[in-house]
Formats: structure tokens, sequence, C-alpha cells
């Protein structure tokens, strides 16, 4: 069996992958105020004081708090991308590979968010003001989870018969259910469980036999 190296801090990650340090301070400094209060009623004002700058500074990097929601998620998906590939690269087993990457596609960020009180408001506004960027992002994943589907065949971890000769619309498939494990309002530890069964279930039936 595989050894499972540490899950990387996804949140690390998000702001390494912003390469302006005022832009990295003002999107942590978004997210702690969304996470505690929520988009309707975060302030510009209360994200510029955790930021420790004046509101025109803050003006100066974004126009409103929908562009430092899209920032995060723009941050969150290349991130979750790029932690998910190495995590897929890490495996040789299907059940294995996945659980892994599903939780370091969830990671710490995403954890928070979810068990914020706000996080129904959050997860709308996922769907309405940053929904191109969203679904952009769900596509980079696609890609991800479909190169490793057909290269995994190749290798003979996978059989070819479970993908059906579409990687990437089986790749579709996986993510919708996982995202739709998120709309189900449970609480974190059955939502990890229910995650990992998932994974299994995936894994398994895509597993050679």
């Amino acid at each position: 069996m595989d050894v499972q190296p540490p899950i990387p801090s996804l949140f690390e990650r998000i702001t390494a992958s912003v390469p302006d340090e005022k832009a990295r301070v003002i999107l942590h400094a978004g997210y702690d105020s969304f996470l505690r209060f929520g988009l309707r009623r975060s302030s510009m004002q209360d994200i510029a004081d955790r930021a420790g700058m004046s509101r025109a500074a803050l003006y100066l990097h974004f126009r409103n708090k929908d562009d430092i929601f899209r920032a995060l998620m723009e941050a969150y998906f290349t991130a979750a991308s790029e932690a998910v590939a190495e995590t897929l690269a890490q495996h040789d087993d299907p059940v294995e590979a996945l659980t892994a990457a599903f939780a370091v596609q969830v990671g710490d960020a995403a954890e928070a968010m979810m068990r914020s009180p706000h996080a129904e408001e959050l997860l709308s506004h996922k769907r309405g003001a940053a929904a191109d960027i969203v679904a952009a992002g769900m596509r980079r994943l696609v890609d991800v989870y479909g190169d490793w589907l057909a290269s995994s065949v190749m290798a003979g971890c996978i059989a070819p018969e479970a993908i059906d000769g579409n990687p990437h619309r089986t790749a579709t498939t996986i993510l919708a259910a996982l995202d739709g494990l998120k709309h189900e309002e449970l609480a974190w530890p059955d939502y990890l469980d229910a995650r990992d069964r998932l994974a299994m279930l995936f894994g398994r039936a895509l597993r050679r036999s």
C-alpha cells in the first residue's frame, strides 16, 4: 500500500499563487472577513482594517468585495489543480489516489468555508458572482483528473472499460459527485466520511481486477 505524504496546506498554496504581496494580504483579510461575517455583512473598511491599510489603498487593488471573492476563487482553483495533480501522481491504486486527491482538493481552506456559519451564502456566491471563474476552474480540474485517468489506463492501473474510452467525461462525473456533497448540509465529520466513501466507490469501480 502506498504511504500517503502529509496533506499540504491548501491555503498556503492559495496565497503562494498570488504574486503581489499586498494582494496576498488583502485576500487573507477578505477570506477571514467572509468566514466571520459572510459576504453581505463584510465591508471594504473591515477588510482594509484587517489588512492593515487604508480603504483608499485597498481600492487600488480591488474595486469591491466581489472582486476579492473572485480573486480568492481563482487562486483556490490554481492551488487545488496543482495539489490534485501532484497527489494523483503519487499513487498507483485508484482508491488511494482518489481518497488523497479529494482530501487535498477540499483542503483546509475549503474546510474553513464549509464550517463557517455563512457557508450557504458563500457557496451561493460561488454560483453567482464567481460563476465564470468556478466553471473555468472546474474545467481545469476535469483536465487534471481526466489526464490521470488516461495515463492510469495506459499504465495498467485502471480498467479501460471503466472509463468507456472517455476519461474526461468520467472525470466530469467524479467531480460532479464530489461537488454535490457540499450542498447536502452535512456536519463536517459526516462530510469527510461521505467524501472518503465516494472515493472508495469510484476507485473500486475504476480498479483493474
